[in-house]
């Protein structure tokens, strides 16, 4: 560690589907104390058939969390951004936002898929080493183009969510590899814009920003924010703003070769790679190489998560009935009847009006038990885990000791359990604040300058709880083997 006469004070925005948080993070040369100063709920919201981001209440909401963390620490030394990936905002000519960013919940880019040959859809993976997804920022474009012509016709810049907010607090435009890489309009080989792919759909390359590199100072923080503030202007670090990325940046591992779980809404299952493996078990398999940090590859896997569990929560409390996360699990641990599975990636489970008949839907299930409903949700998300895992070692011929499970849902123990039971590997869950300590650690990347990735992930077990959960028996006595085969027919 790095010896230091006064603590360097880092603030991370890290922007989710459901809140947004402010996080200072002070370190002293041995460790880095977090603190979460300010947490606001978040969520698109639908106008006339169409989900929306509303990027002024997110901006005002970080910025009085940025008042916050002043208001504690007094001395703020750099500021970093990151944010869910895939959605933008589109500019004019002068820099004026035309519209609130729309959401990937939206279907507008399905027609733009439906559009594509099966050949055309492995070239464009060959192009890009990112799968075809109708939310990715490719097709969403095209979808915009096709529906609202007149806006598309007048933008100039296109900046992805953590982008557009680094604009609104320092005036500058640019953007950094691994939420470029969410975009499908990237070639991961080479980390520059693919012009072929972006010709093919008849889009302009010059509407992307130019990359920076992690560490780098992307802008200064506004003069007229820092005044509002009390505070001297502080840079806004490049870190990897997609947060996904942070994630996995602070994965606590002393190995070079891991699997992990960046679980929060959605689950992010993959492994670290140098280079981006870019061919047809990859492409069968339905894994995307994304940008990393310090320009590695996240061999990764978008799968459902706890996003499935938030609807179920909040469409009982809608009803009136009114639990906390306990209590959800407890529900979960003590129901003995059947568990039905299913397959958490179905489409009907995407954005349904109601989670719990969908998902009743899904397992064919009379009898209309919540709890039925949420013991078979814990389930499937495991055995979805092992399922995708299971492929990650079919393609990189590595059998993982261990899986680690950072972000928010790491503090889900049940399901931790539950997870270990059934892929019968240890599972190591922690931090819960892994996309905050990411970001911090690539801060200090530019505040100490050797400091490198061995060093962020030893910091992260220096300064976060982790903990240990070894298989045993299936909690529910179940013969893990055998479901899982019930599982796989589920997919396959």
């Amino acid at each position: 560690m790095v010896t230091l006469t006064k603590s360097i004070n880092c603030v991370a925005f890290d922007c989710g589907n459901s809140s947004l948080r402010t996080v200072v993070g002070e370190y002293d040369g041995k460790g880095v104390k977090t603190d979460v100063v300010s947490q606001i709920p978040n969520s698109s919201i639908e106008i006339n058939g169409l989900y929306y981001w509303d990027i002024l209440y997110i901006f005002e909401g970080l910025k009085q969390g940025l008042k916050a963390a002043v208001s504690q620490y007094k001395k703020i030394d750099s500021i970093g951004i990151c944010a869910w990936g895939v959605d933008f905002g589109l500019l004019d000519v002068n820099g004026f936002l035309l519209s609130n960013p729309l959401s990937y919940r939206n279907g507008i880019g399905d027609e733009e898929i439906s559009k594509l040959s099966d050949s055309e859809k492995k070239w464009m993976f060959e192009q890009t080493g990112i799968q075809n997804n109708r939310i990715n920022s490719l097709y969403q474009l095209c979808g915009i183009k096709r529906i609202m012509p007149e806006m598309y016709g007048i933008s100039k810049h296109l900046l992805m969510i953590p982008d557009l907010l680094g604009y609104l607090f320092t005036g500058s435009m640019n953007t950094e590899f691994t939420i470029a890489s969410s975009t499908q309009m990237l070639d991961v080989k080479s980390g520059d814009y693919q012009p072929e792919v972006l010709n093919r759909f008849g889009l302009d390359i010059n509407l992307l920003l130019p990359i920076k590199q992690h560490g780098e100072v992307t802008g200064i923080l506004k003069d007229s924010i820092a005044k509002e503030l009390g505070i001297e202007p502080c840079p806004v670090i490049c870190v990897p703003s997609h947060d996904t990325a942070c994630a996995v940046t602070s994965v606590p591992t002393p190995d070079d070769d891991f699997v992990f779980i960046s679980s929060g809404t959605w689950s992010l299952i993959g492994t670290e790679l140098e280079k981006p493996l870019v061919n047809q078990i990859v492409y069968e398999r339905d894994f995307a190489n994304e940008g990393g940090v310090f320009n590695s590859i996240t061999l990764l896997k978008n799968s459902a998560g706890m996003f499935i569990l938030q609807c179920i929560k909040k469409e009982l409390e809608t009803s009136g009935t009114k639990l906390d996360w306990d209590e959800i699990v407890k529900m979960a641990r003590e129901y003995k009847g059947e568990i039905r599975l299913f397959n958490p990636n179905s489409s009907e489970l995407f954005n349904p009006k109601s989670m719990i008949n969908a998902i009743q839907n899904l397992i064919d299930s009379h009898e209309n038990s919540t709890e039925q409903v949420i013991a078979s949700a814990y389930t499937s998300l495991a055995y979805s885990y092992r399922y995708a895992i299971e492929q990650i070692q079919e393609i990189t011929g590595i059998n993982y000791k261990s899986l680690y499970i950072v972000g928010g849902g790491s503090q889900n123990a049940y399901l931790n359990q539950l997870t270990a039971n059934i892929i019968g590997k240890t599972v190591v869950a922690g931090p819960k604040e892994a996309t905050s300590l990411g970001n911090i650690g690539i801060q200090l990347v530019h505040h100490i300058g050797d400091f490198d990735l061995k060093e962020i992930r030893e910091l992260v077990r220096c300064s976060d709880e982790i903990t240990d959960f070894e298989p045993q028996l299936s909690i529910n006595g179940s013969n893990n083997d055998l479901l899982f085969e019930k599982f796989k027919s589920l997919i396959d």
